[in-house]
């Protein structure tokens, strides 16, 4: 049986990403100023933040949801549904928790929710990563990789703008269920797709792996690991997004050191962020044209000048629209080379583990590049603004040769875009 990748499989994954950074939205950015305008105390909202750990460490759990088919609805679609019910539950346990009457226990409560909140979402991404390696050949990868990164980010952007207009407007439990809403909406395309009747020919197992089900994780990363070429492999995903997480953290407080006020910081903020999501699909577009080796190297040399020319932001002078400009470059940037990275990450996701190995990558990707974050403001103590960028630009050169090299020694995602492209076009 043929799989075509039709206009519906785009909704069903943009509602599936969507549904992912709404939650991620009100925890990053609603709850810690509701929560203080309300007189938490500043040790509880920082507790937010250790909340999100589940995101990191979902790879420990990654390996039983790709093993276990739950009710019966295919490998990875009972998942994904009793993930967003999950998290509609979670969502609606906050929403009975009013934020202006906050005792010491209900507070503690309310974190519980946000916990339960991150560990349903991330649960859901696992299945849904898995999802969208099955349903993309490699050509569509770009444009699939655009639908999960762009609608992750129009999530976390509706989230973080209309809700918080919504609570001044009809309050904290009115716009909580109508959150609530939202995510039962996403469910309905989820439920349309027959997973079972799109694959009827992968592996649909019921249980773990008999032997011992607790080695499971160790047992499918070691395998993951031994894939021909996968060392190179491993050193591009370490290194590629390291000089953004360097640089972009210290963008906002190198605007203030530069005078500038923090009215004029949120319209640069949210102007690149449009530019960001709208760059997601034209990072699609790139990668779905030139192929894994030609849009990722040369993304990273992209990169490079992106990231290098912020230092010119650094050392004054320049005109609002020249900053606005440099600083959407650096989005665009960013967006489109993420695009990428995600697409080839799919190459190395093996049949029947394709949740598993992509949520491995995933947590690769950012417990690094969340290491070189942690640094950035360290770095530009002691180096200064200006050095930080042209040094992140520099270690983004050294990233494209990594990436020619990773390409010379295992061309296989290059071989394997180019086969099912050329069938295509026939």
């Amino acid at each position: 049986m043929v799989f075509r990748f039709t206009p519906f499989h785009s909704v069903l994954l943009l509602s599936l990403y969507f549904a992912q950074g709404f939650p991620a939205g009100l925890v990053a950015h609603v709850l810690p100023p509701v929560m203080r305008e309300n007189g938490v105390p500043l040790e509880y909202i920082g507790f937010i933040k250790l909340l999100a750990l589940p995101w990191v460490l979902k790879f420990i759990w990654a390996p039983w949801v790709d093993k276990r088919n739950l009710f019966g609805w295919g490998q990875h679609r009972g998942w994904i549904v009793t993930m967003i019910v999950w998290s509609m539950l979670m969502l609606g346990g906050m929403a009975l928790i009013s934020p202006d009457h906050l005792t010491p226990l209900m507070i503690a409560g309310f974190l519980v929710l946000i916990l339960g909140l991150n560990l349903g979402a991330s649960t859901q991404d696992i299945a849904t990563d898995g999802l969208a390696v099955k349903l993309l050949p490699p050509p569509l990868r770009g444009w699939g990789n655009a639908l999960q990164v762009g609608g992750y980010k129009i999530g976390m952007i509706v989230c973080s703008s209309l809700l918080l207009m919504s609570i001044d407007l009809v309050g904290w439990s009115a716009s909580m269920f109508g959150m609530v809403v939202v995510l039962a909406f996403c469910l309905l395309p989820i439920l349309l797709f027959g997973e079972s009747k799109t694959f009827p020919d992968h592996p649909q197992t019921t249980e773990p792996e008999v032997g011992k089900p607790l080695l499971l994780p160790f047992q499918t990363y070691l395998a993951f690991l031994r894939q021909p070429g996968i060392f190179w492999w491993i050193a591009v995903l370490l290194l590629f997004k390291l000089p953004d997480s360097l640089a972009s953290g210290m963008i906002k407080p190198m605007l203030v050191d530069i005078g500038l006020s923090l009215s004029e910081i949120g319209s640069i903020t949210l102007l690149s962020s449009l530019v960001g999501v709208a760059a997601v699909f034209a990072g699609g577009g790139v990668y779905d044209r030139l192929g894994p080796r030609n849009s990722l190297a040369g993304l990273a040399l992209l990169q490079a000048v992106s990231l290098a020319s912020i230092s010119l932001i650094a050392a004054g002078g320049l005109s609002m629209a020249e900053l606005l400009a440099l600083t959407m470059f650096e989005q665009l940037v960013d967006s489109m080379s993420t695009v990428a990275l995600f697409a080839v990450m799919m190459h190395y996701c093996r049949e029947a583990h394709e949740g598993a190995d992509y949520s491995f990558q995933a947590c690769i990707q950012v417990m690094f590049a969340g290491v070189a974050s942690v640094l950035s403001g360290v770095i530009a103590s002691f180096v200064g603004y200006e050095m930080l960028y042209l040094l992140a630009g520099a270690i983004s050169l050294l990233i494209a040769a990594v990436v020619v090299l990773h390409f010379r020694h295992s061309p296989h995602s290059q071989q394997e875009w180019l086969r099912v492209r050329q069938l295509r076009l026939q």
